[in-house]
């Protein structure tokens, strides 16, 4: 299969749902914090996350990884509560989904240990992408990108041209 094929294979699969359960119907769930391998209720997993927002305001922003199956998800999310330990929960405004990352495919959040990308030499905020790690040239090659805009409460798609990113292996 040519790489052109691939790629547009790859993003109409972005779109695949969960088995049968579509990722917009995600959008409002709420749930108690989890940590990683944390099944929820809906049997969904968690697999990490990233606050995108201070933790000491209120409400709090962030960006929850999670799969069910073989389909992984990016959710934007937002604090319902909060208590002396930090957040007690969260409620999911916008999802992205797609098939689980194989080999060298990575789903990159903010402030990702990994992966920096840049855009003429500064670091893009909020950016959330879907790539390929080339751990030989130290490179991870976007194939597509979101900036987590929380004035809008929603992923919106972002351009990957002028986009550099360099992998570090953690």
């Amino acid at each position: 299969m040519s790489k052109a094929v691939a790629s547009i294979l790859f993003s109409l699969m972005l779109t695949a749902s969960a088995y049968g359960q579509s990722a917009a119907s995600y959008i409002g769930y709420e749930y108690k914090g989890a940590t990683p391998d944390t099944v929820m209720p809906n049997g969904v997993k968690h697999l990490g996350g990233a606050l995108i927002s201070d933790i000491n305001k209120d409400p709090v922003y962030g960006i929850a990884q999670v799969s069910k199956g073989r389909t992984q998800m990016l959710w934007l999310e937002v604090s319902t509560g909060q208590n002396e330990k930090g957040v007690t929960g969260w409620r999911v405004l916008d999802v992205i989904s797609f098939p689980k990352p194989t080999g060298p495919q990575h789903a990159m959040l903010p402030l990702d240990p990994a992966v920096e990308c840049l855009r003429s030499g500064k670091t893009v905020p909020y950016l959330v992408a879907l790539g390929r790690i080339d751990s030989r040239r130290a490179s991870y090659t976007v194939q597509r990108a979101w900036i987590a805009d929380i004035d809008k409460k929603k992923f919106t798609p972002a351009s990957i041209r002028g986009l550099r990113c360099i992998y570090s292996e953690p």
